[in-house]
């Protein structure tokens, strides 16, 4: 058992939130928002590919500018 779950104001707002905000979410469903986050890496570009025999694979990447982007999805 984790050390913060026997703190008392731990305990209270473990209370609070099956008395008061547990019951609230089940009269109002409707009002609940979920979160969902990903990422994506430019580090993780692909360095080969392939081709038709005989043609030239052309394709761009990020060159040096090694960066993440967050992105969220809300689900109401």
């Amino acid at each position: 058992m984790a050390a913060e779950c026997a703190r008392a104001d731990v305990r209270d707002e473990r209370r609070v939130w099956r008395g008061h905000r547990q019951a609230r979410m089940r009269q109002e469903p409707h009002r609940l928002v979920f979160l969902d986050e990903t990422y994506v890496n430019t580090k993780m570009t692909r360095l080969r590919g392939r081709s038709r025999r005989g043609q030239r694979l052309r394709m761009s990447a990020p060159f040096g500018h090694w960066t993440t982007h967050t992105f969220l999805k809300v689900f109401s």
